[in-house]
């Protein structure tokens, strides 16, 4: 009986510690649970670690590259600032000018020496307004004859302000010479011997008469007592290489076929390595207009070159000289075809072509889009920057004739694809403002003159070449017609062609974009009808200096433009404020006609003698950059044109009467309805008021005058 009772109880205690073991394995299997939901609520955690992690560093990572994007934009900015702030430095550096006046001072001369003298102040102001950085200083060298004595065989004033240099012109004596001929040589050395700073050096020399010395002239021997005078050439070719070495702008203002040899032997002299500008006067009246030509061209071939150099080169604007002297290109010699080339041996190409189109907001979208072209093999012209090439490209079942550019290899290779896309950004929102240019009311208005404006719209080609490279071309349609500069982005102003709507343009631009914009630099043609202006190749100032490339001046670019422009009647048409920069003076009353003819007119015989300079400046121009004006138009509408109006107070007109040395322009009759229809406000009244403090200041000088000029018209012993 007690076995089986401590069977009994042995079995109890076998289950009792079974149920032990289960608990505790059921206790080991919770824990083994809850540390595995533990575990994936660990790796969980950790798996959001990681993403937060990650995110982290990517947050931080676009934020570092934020700040280096910023720092480089930052650095760009800096740099591009520098960079505009140099070019305007130089800019106005090429208005700083030294301007000498070599003149034959023998008795035929002397209505030329009292043109100079009494044109001079006038002249000085006009280019004034033309370049609003002038910096003049004006010299005189007069020449005589061999046979007088030292002191009076020159007189000479280095160089001084106008006012100082007025007063010693006036008191410049003609004399006889003993000959026809006269020392020139001697005059030139004189030339030499000035004191030459300013970076725009400009010799204008008037004769009509040669040098002495048999190489000089085809003249008989009696008129030349000095036959053997630098009989080698030797002490010409010696100033000529002066002059280069000077870096002298040389212009000759011939009067008669006796100095035609002389002149021809001072270029040969020079080698090519400069030229000397032979413009035909014919007349003393024509002097003003070759003097402010001459002058003008100088300034803005000048400053032409300047922009150039600034385009095409990466490194920073180097001072004036070095910057018009430096060679900006090192590309290899290029072989041109004028001919368009047989299209039928052209084989086409498939080409990927980028399009842009301009939002509200002044941004472009990128369009890609694939074509089918012809290039000829060689470019037919070339610019400053780019090869101009003879292309076709299809259009459905049509070829359309189109010319495709590219970028010379300068410096550091600028035939990249980001200078391309500045170009059509640039012509692609030119073409949208001019857009919406084209829907103001003025062109509905009949009492304004205003024309259309149309850019030649521009796309990119990407031309696959070997080795994964890729040729780069804009790509355009072609027109057919001569080009004209109107303007460019400096404040240059084609005075020949004013063109009142494109001024009133860029003008518009700065307004509809709130002053963050302006589109300048135009050129191209009128197509026409009279009413419509297609243009091309145009630059864009902006205050965002990371677009529109180089040519974007910014803030100093828009303030040039404001410098030189005058608010027209289509300015006022389109109620545009005029801006901090121009001075009331500057604005003028402009006719309602959008042409040159707006200008006050001259008479038949003064627009004879124009006519005729203009066609010798064209005629022996060596320059490629568009002329400014030399119509003596343009030189009289300060205030002196204006003594002419009927308008003007009879008290004005009995002031200039007085003063025999002011020489007014004649004006033909239209010009007074012309006027009238402008109706010329009070400001008129100023203007003559100036003209008479101005008159009165030199009334002192014309008291000097010993007799009226007789010897002035007496030919030479």
């Amino acid at each position: 009986m007690e076995k089986k009772s401590s069977s009994s109880h042995h079995s109890a205690s076998t289950f009792s510690d079974i149920d032990t073991l289960r608990r505790q394995l059921d206790a080991i299997e919770r824990y083994e649970k809850q540390n595995q939901s533990e575990n994936s609520r660990l790796d969980e955690i950790k798996k959001q670690c990681d993403v937060l992690q990650k995110e982290s560093i990517e947050k931080l990572s676009a934020i570092s590259q934020k700040q280096v994007d910023a720092q480089e934009h930052l650095q760009f900015v800096l740099k591009r600032t520098k960079e505009i702030s140099q070019m305007m430095k130089a800019l106005q550096d090429s208005e700083s000018v030294d301007v000498c006046f070599l003149m034959d001072c023998t008795n035929s001369m002397q209505k030329y020496i009292n043109e100079v003298k009494d044109r001079i102040f006038e002249t000085v102001k006009l280019l004034k307004s033309r370049f609003p950085h002038l910096n003049i200083r004006l010299a005189f060298v007069g020449y005589r004859d061999l046979n007088l004595p030292e002191e009076k065989q020159f007189s000479i004033l280095d160089f001084t302000d106008e006012e100082t240099f007025h007063s010693f012109v006036s008191m410049v004596k003609c004399q006889f010479g003993g000959d026809a001929c006269e020392d020139v040589l001697g005059g030139l050395e004189k030339v030499t011997n000035l004191q030459w700073n300013q970076p725009v050096r400009i010799l204008i020399h008037v004769a009509d008469c040669p040098s002495h010395g048999r190489r000089y002239h085809n003249l008989s021997e009696n008129k030349d007592h000095y036959l053997s005078h630098d009989a080698d050439g030797s002490i010409g070719q010696s100033y000529i290489e002066k002059f280069i070495e000077l870096d002298i702008k040389y212009f000759f203002g011939r009067l008669t076929s006796h100095t035609d040899k002389m002149i021809e032997l001072f270029s040969q002299y020079a080698q090519k390595r400069t030229t000397i500008e032979q413009i035909n006067l014919k007349n003393f009246e024509n002097l003003l207009p070759f003097i402010v030509d001459s002058i003008s061209r100088s300034i803005s071939k000048t400053a032409s070159s300047l922009l150039k150099s600034h385009s095409i080169v990466d490194e920073n604007v180097h001072n004036t000289k070095n910057s018009i002297s430096s060679k900006t290109s090192n590309h290899s010699r290029v072989s041109f075809d004028s001919q368009e080339p047989d299209w039928l041996s052209i084989a086409p190409k498939k080409v990927q072509v980028i399009k842009y189109e301009c939002n509200n907001e002044l941004r472009c979208d990128e369009i890609i889009q694939s074509s089918n072209i012809k290039i000829a093999e060689k470019p037919f012209s070339e610019g400053a920057m780019r090869l101009a090439y003879f292309g076709l490209m299809q259009n459905k079942d049509k070829w359309d004739k189109v010319v495709l550019k590219k970028y010379k290899r300068i410096n550091n290779d600028l035939n990249i694809k980001e200078k391309y896309l500045q170009l059509l950004d640039c012509q692609t929102i030119a073409e949208h403002l001019a857009q919406e240019f084209n829907k103001s009311s003025v062109l509905r208005d009949p009492t304004v003159s205003i024309k259309k404006i149309k850019f030649i719209m521009t796309k990119l080609v990407f031309d696959p070449l070997n080795e994964g490279k890729t040729h780069y071309f804009t790509i355009e349609r072609f027109i057919d017609g001569a080009y004209k500069k109107f303007s460019n982005n400096a404040g240059y102003v084609n005075q020949d062609n004013p063109a009142l709507t494109l001024q009133a343009f860029s003008h518009w631009t700065y307004e509809r974009t709130n002053g963050n914009m302006m589109v300048v630099d135009l050129q191209g043609m009128d197509i026409g009808d009279d009413q419509t202006y297609l243009l091309t190749d145009p630059c864009i100032h902006s205050t965002d200096l990371l677009r529109f490339g180089k040519t974007n001046l910014g803030k100093p670019g828009i303030k040039r433009f404001f410098q030189t422009h005058v608010c027209n009647a289509i300015c006022h048409a389109l109620k545009l404020k005029m801006h901090e920069i121009q001075s009331e003076s500057k604005t003028k009353v402009s006719s309602k006609h959008d042409s040159h003819s707006s200008e006050p007119k001259l008479s038949s015989k003064q627009d004879s003698h124009l006519s005729e300079v203009k066609a010798s400046l064209k005629q022996n121009s060596h320059f490629s950059e568009p002329k400014v004006s030399s119509k003596l138009d343009s030189q009289f509408i300060e205030a002196k044109v204006l003594s002419r109006q009927d308008s003007c107070s009879a008290e004005a007109k009995a002031s200039l009467k007085q003063n025999s040395h002011f020489s007014e322009p004649k004006v033909l009759s239209k010009q007074d309805s012309y006027l009238n229809e402008t109706k010329v406000p009070s400001k008129l009244d100023l203007q003559l008021s100036e003209a008479k403090a101005s008159l009165k200041r030199d009334s002192y000088l014309s008291e000097k005058k010993a007799s009226t000029i007789n010897g002035s018209m007496s030919t030479k012993h």
